[in-house]
């Protein structure tokens, strides 16, 4: 499976992100919260963004309807993204809530969240 949205990795530079997130939109928006600002790109079909704290993307974000056909595809997409963020063998199935589904990857220092239906999906830098 081809992710249409590209790749942000964490750790990186705000001003890196912006660059990827230009590379798709001159459209980007940008919302600030408590402690963390939020910039995303929306187009038809899928969205996808970060979040930052000082000067640092610290989580990204991706809204990705594709693969929502059949519970083969969403599982594909799901291994698709989690091999952005690390080697497919070291994620670990975390709690399900019944809401929310975590996976944790302690070797690269990143988590995974995404709901139900699995479209959005958000990565965590932790540690």
């Amino acid at each position: 499976m081809q992710l249409i949205p590209p790749h942000i990795p964490l750790g990186i530079y705000l001003y890196d992100g912006i660059k990827i997130l230009s590379s798709i939109s001159a459209d980007i928006e940008k919302y600030q919260q408590e402690n963390e600002d939020f910039y995303k790109v929306g187009l038809l079909e899928w969205e996808f963004g970060f979040y930052s704290k000082s000067g640092v993307v610290h989580s990204s974000w991706y809204n990705d309807p594709q693969g929502r056909e059949s519970q083969e595809g969403i599982n594909l997409k799901v291994t698709t993204y989690l091999a952005r963020y690390g080697s497919i063998n070291d994620w670990e199935e975390g709690i399900n809530n019944g809401w929310i589904q975590f996976f944790i990857n302690e070797k690269a220092g990143v988590g995974m969240a995404y709901g139900l239906h699995k479209d959005v999906l958000r990565f965590n830098k932790i540690g």
